[in-house]
């Protein structure tokens, strides 16, 4: 199954429909091989995780939070990018499905990237600001 042809803009809009099309590929046959069993068991479990982290960031009581939770969605992505990679380059169940995944994947991977950077200089430049207005006092 092909991700949706118009990607929404919103991240975690974008990161549910990339978990919703890996389950939409896994493979339903009562006789799957242990290989494709095992590793489309990792990608189902990185797909979903990374967009349920960036959900909960999104509720982040504080930066730091935010940014921890973030990093976790994207190290998530990178996972999955890793499993749809192996699924294709090994053939295993299904791979003929995966390359728009392994496409969606590596653009989630860069979008998610620039989050936490653009995060964590805000960050950076809140904290520099305090202790100059602190400085001021």
């Amino acid at each position: 199954m092909d991700p949706s042809p118009s990607k929404p803009y919103e991240i975690n809009a974008r990161l549910f429909e990339f978990a919703r099309d890996v389950i939409n590929c896994f493979p339903r046959t009562a006789r799957l091989d242990l290989a494709s069993f095992k590793v489309w068991g990792q990608l189902l479990a990185s797909s979903s995780s990374s967009g349920a982290q960036m959900e909960e960031a999104q509720a982040g009581g504080s930066s730091a939070h935010f940014i921890s939770l973030s990093r976790g969605s994207l190290r998530e992505m990178r996972e999955s990018h890793y499993w749809l990679r192996l699924v294709a380059e090994t053939k295993l169940a299904n791979h003929q499905l995966v390359g728009p995944l392994v496409q969606e994947s590596n653009e989630l991977t860069a979008i998610l990237t620039a989050i936490v950077r653009n995060a964590v200089k805000n960050a950076e430049k809140n904290k520099k600001e305090r202790i100059k207005n602190n400085e001021r006092r």
